[in-house]
């Protein structure tokens, strides 16, 4: 007598056929990488910020990524496609852009760029899309070494959004590696006027100074950025600049 498979290992057969020839070729879909830097807008790298990754139709369709002490982070193993990506950090406006992932070696590396959040409703009527896109070119022309223009992109931020204050560091900065030492001061000044325990503006002071020559301006500069408060990393740049021109 001729006896049939069961039924039940009969489909049981079938379907782990279908699992066989279906899983490899999804686990051989390509995938992409994503990577680049969180700065704030005077160029320093932001440690910590938490950098995510949504896609809708992607599986799986959230990523997420932290900054490293350089600023740097990466992702990998995203599907292709299209990805919203943002950045964020305690004490900074986070900022969002839309990217589409390619392959391993086509992506370009994401720059973010993030301004200290000021007061709430600040930026109420800013077109806070357009503000990042800005701060990205400004940054883009600081990397290549166009200091008048990257002046005129920070200063027209500011015009944009005038709660800003912070972007006279970034001022201050490409001001001061043109050697334009008495604006960056000023640039610098004006953040003081408005909060004279600001380190970063101290800092960048301070360095300007010396640049300058004007040793003792930049002693008292840097003391007092040290009496304010010893135990933050202005102040430890501080004393070691310190320590550089007492020799």
């Amino acid at each position: 007598m001729t006896r049939f498979p069961h039924p039940v290992l009969a489909c049981a057969a079938a379907w782990s056929f279908v699992v066989f020839l279906v899983l490899p070729a999804a686990a051989q879909q390509p995938v992409g990488r994503l990577a680049g830097t969180v700065k704030d807008i005077t160029g320093q790298a932001i440690k910590g910020a938490t950098i995510r990754a949504v896609s809708p139709v992607a599986i799986p369709n959230e990523f997420t990524s932290t900054s490293d002490q350089k600023g740097q982070w990466a992702i990998l193993g995203m599907r292709l496609g299209a990805w919203e990506v943002s950045a964020g950090a305690p004490g900074f406006e986070s900022s969002t852009i839309t990217v589409r992932v390619a392959g391993l070696q086509s992506n370009p590396a994401i720059q973010f760029v993030l301004v200290g959040a000021p007061i709430p409703g600040a930026l109420e009527g800013v077109d806070t899309k357009r503000l990042q896109t800005a701060l990205s070119s400004a940054e883009s022309l600081m990397a290549q070494e166009r200091w008048d223009d990257a002046v005129a992109e920070y200063r027209a931020i500011l015009a944009m959004a005038p709660p800003l204050d912070t972007v006279n560091l970034a001022i201050g900065r490409a001001l001061r590696m043109k050697k334009d030492y008495a604006g960056a001061a000023a640039a610098y000044g004006e953040i003081l006027k408005r909060d004279a325990r600001n380190q970063k503006a101290l800092l960048e002071l301070g360095r300007t100074q010396h640049e300058q020559g004007d040793r003792s301006a930049a002693l008292a500069t840097l003391e007092k950025l040290v009496a304010i408060d010893g135990t933050t990393d202005e102040a430890t740049e501080a004393r070691a600049l310190i320590g550089q021109i007492r020799g």
